[in-house]
């Protein structure tokens, strides 16, 4: 009973308010008194009320109809149970009653039997009402808000989004559209657990509000009083609608506070993780003046935002559009360039500067599509590894350049090394031993003719997994290079552990050989390295006979570049090392 709220009863008239009291607490009702509607709803703001009996003639302050439309602007007074007690009788004030917000009326004298009985009505009629209120505020919760964050979700942030461009087309106001991602959940998730992730997207979350907050307090619906709202998309995806807002500059100050409270520290299950974000940025109605345009705009900007290295924000730019429009256009016909026979390797002659002869071939893949015609592997290639086919086309590689160097050695060429670069991907798919050995099973290759280039970043990352990796390939007898040495960030005391075969220069610190001797002593250095670990070294991108000279000098093993050749279809490969008798000889021999 004492933590019922009370049934709030208003009138001037102390002899009512006695009566109307006893009444009701001798019905188990727990009552409160007023004398006047000043007081009535000071007691509703300290109390609450589960009804209340208000008299409308009271001199001196509020009336009833002026204290019954107070009472339905406060906070949970909407649907309050308000009896009207009055002696006017005239349908002027009954109608006054209603538009004030009464919920009933009853005139004076009081028939108590009767009032009593329309206020169980009305507590009974309140409780179903609010039973349908509670019911239906669930199941709006649920279509429109987010269970893990309590955020608003996609549902609500395109409704919300709809509503506030047409508020901002009518007064000619921009707002913007930030799409968030998180930089490398996956690998949260992937190696700490769903659990863990949950608790990261939560943590980024309250991040997310506190940077809004700073500006502008977030209210419960999930929109602040100037119609800025926050929303979690699905995944690791976020997004902020800024509204009213007078120039882009305003977007990119709360994209930088976004960016600054994400990257603190997070302290999980006794872990410091650490997290950053890509933002994009579109702004209406310069980047679209619809939601579907500004919100694909803002996420086309995030991507970019990744693709620049994470952890900052971009603009949309109409140059995206373009780039997007060319990305999918290579998607769709990658996909099939398979089957439609559309690669094809060359393969670039490196020279063995000890015996001046050529023994060796790197693998280049090549892309020519009869409508976007040829296309360059620093485009197609990343675009591979993005949309998940770089498997089965390096697999294509892998077993092409191994047929093809069979056919040669079959034809008398000396052939010492066929080198292929393989992905990260493809190097740490689970099954890539495995395919391997079937190429060379199937095609009858020679192990140690294959060499396998791995990028200096290929070692950093997930060292356990690459360990194991390359044990097993070794195993199978082939070898394996680092491709690009110098570019990454290996540890040279972990290098010593890794079963590398060769490590290849990376062509810049050659082809600046000649402008910058720094670009010498490394070179140098890397060459010195390879010969105390045992392991050979080949130059890459030597293009002057200076550059070539500097690296007999220094008794590089090996050099490539276009200086020597360029990269060569297989039917004029054959002919190359005929034309160097030292590389070739009879079949058979």
């Amino acid at each position: 009973m004492q933590n019922q709220p009370p049934i709030i009863i208003i009138d001037d008239d102390p002899l009512i308010r006695y009566m109307l009291m006893t009444a009701l607490d001798n019905q188990g009702l727990n009552t409160v008194e007023a004398a006047s509607g000043e007081d009535g709803l000071r007691l509703f703001d300290e109390l609450g009320a589960e009804a209340v009996l208000l008299d409308v003639v009271m001199p001196g302050g509020l009336d009833g109809y002026a204290t019954c439309a107070e009472f339905r602007i406060r906070l949970e007074g909407e649907h309050l149970p308000i009896l009207i007690m009055t002696g006017l009788e005239d349908l002027e004030s009954i109608n006054r009653a209603y538009e004030a917000g009464a919920t009933d009326f009853i005139t004076k004298p009081l028939n108590i039997p009767l009032l009593a009985h329309r206020l169980r009505y009305m507590l009974r009629a309140n409780k179903t009402t609010k039973r349908l209120r509670e019911s239906e505020s669930r199941l709006h919760r649920m279509a429109y808000f987010d269970t893990l964050t309590d955020l608003p979700n996609r549902q609500f942030f395109n409704e919300h989004l709809l509503q506030m461009i047409a508020v901002s087309r009518r007064q000619k106001l921009k707002l913007a559209v930030l799409f968030l991602d998180l930089d490398d959940f996956k690998r949260i998730n992937d190696s700490l657990g769903h659990q863990v992730g949950d608790l990261v997207l939560q943590e980024t979350s309250e991040r997310l509000r506190k940077s809004i907050r700073s500006s502008d307090m977030v209210f419960n619906n999930g929109v602040s009083q100037n119609g800025t709202t926050l929303a979690r998309l699905g995944g690791d995806e976020f997004t902020v609608l800024l509204s009213l807002i007078e120039t882009g500059d305003d977007a990119a100050v709360v994209a930088e506070r976004i960016r600054f409270q994400v990257n603190q520290p997070l302290f999980l299950d006794n872990q410091e993780l650490y997290t950053t974000t890509s933002i994009g940025i579109a702004v209406y109605p310069d980047d679209g003046d619809d939601d579907k345009t500004l919100l694909k705009n803002a996420d086309m900007a995030m991507y970019y935002a990744k693709r620049f290295g994470g952890n900052c924000y971009n603009f949309f730019s109409a140059e995206m559009t373009k780039t997007a429009v060319r990305r999918l256009a290579l998607e769709g016909h990658l996909r099939k360039a398979i089957e439609r026979d559309e690669l094809e390797l060359y393969y670039q002659p490196q020279l063995n500067l000890e015996s001046n002869s050529y023994r060796a071939v790197e693998v280049f893949l090549r892309w020519h599509n009869a409508e976007l015609g040829e296309i360059l592997p620093v485009e197609f290639i990343a675009l591979a590894e993005d949309i998940g086919i770089i498997i089965p086309i390096g697999e294509w590689v892998l077993r092409k350049a191994c047929a093809q160097a069979v056919e040669w050695l079959n034809n008398g060429i000396v052939l010492e090394r066929i080198a292929v670069n393989v992905s990260v991907i493809q190097f740490l798919h689970k099954g890539f031993p495995g395919l391997i050995a079937t190429i060379l099973n199937d095609t009858k290759l020679p192990p140690h003719i294959l060499e396998l280039e791995l990028t200096e970043s290929t070692l950093i990352n997930n060292e356990a997994a690459v360990f194991n990796m390359l044990q097993e390939i070794k195993k199978l007898g082939v070898q394996l290079a680092i491709d690009d040495f110098g570019m990454g960030y290996s540890s040279l005391f972990k290098l010593r552990y890794f079963p590398i075969d060769r490590l290849k220069i990376d062509q810049l610190f050659v082809r600046y050989l000649e402008q910058d001797p720094k670009n010498g002593a490394i070179a140098s250095a890397v060459i010195a390295l390879s010969k105390s670990l045992g392991i050979q070294v080949t130059a890459e991108g030597v293009e002057t006979a200076t550059q070539l000279a500097f690296l007999r000098d220094k008794y590089c093993k090996e050099a490539q570049g276009f200086l020597l050749s360029k990269p060569l279809p297989a039917d004029n490969v054959a002919a190359f090392f005929s034309n160097n008798p030292e590389t070739a000889q009879p079949p058979g021999k």
